[in-house]
């Protein structure tokens, strides 16, 4: 089987009836712990774990998914409402969903939120659909050389990124720029 293939076999298996709804008590769930602050995604798929370790691979695999996505939108839920972002990723939704519900338009802000997370979350899915494999490829071939490029280059990196007096040359805008 090729690649195709296998992704339409894998679509067949999910859009069963029972996987359906395994996916839509996830996205519940998700939703539910979303709207509690400082819970999320990662803690709500920890806290729920257990719950998958008498189902199949498929099911416990679509539950825990699900159930991260949906925990992703509930976290926007509080923002539009109530100005509280409950995880980071929401602190956006705040700008532009909170002042909206003041208006009166919540509705629209919590459909543009659902909308948002949804086409980003496709677009991450079909990405890593279609790179996974290539990506993977390209990473059975580093060795003991690539790992120590990467290694030596990502300390001077976080360094830069944690202060503006690095690097030690000074800094790389141009003279026009500062002027």
């Amino acid at each position: 089987m090729g690649g195709i293939e296998n992704l339409f076999h894998g679509f067949q298996i999910a859009i069963t009836p029972f996987n359906l709804f395994v996916a839509v008590i996830g996205i519940t769930l998700g939703t539910i712990i979303g709207v509690l602050p400082g819970l999320g995604g990662a803690n709500g798929v920890a806290i729920l774990l257990p719950l998958t370790f008498t189902m199949p691979p498929t099911q416990a695999i679509i539950l825990l998914t699900s159930l991260y996505w949906g925990a992703l939108f509930g976290g926007a839920i509080t923002s539009v409402l109530f100005n509280i972002p409950g995880e980071p990723w929401s602190v956006a939704t705040t700008f532009d969903g909170y002042p909206l519900a003041r208006q009166g338009q919540g509705g629209q802000a919590l459909t543009a939120a659902f909308t948002s997370s949804f086409i980003g979350a496709l677009f991450s899915i079909v990405l890593i659909t279609f790179f996974a494999p290539l990506l993977a490829e390209i990473a059975l071939r580093f060795g003991p050389p690539e790992f120590f490029a990467i290694q030596l280059l990502t300390c001077p990196w976080f360094r830069s990124c944690s202060d503006s007096s690095w690097p030690p040359w000074g800094s790389t805008s141009s003279p026009a720029s500062s002027g």
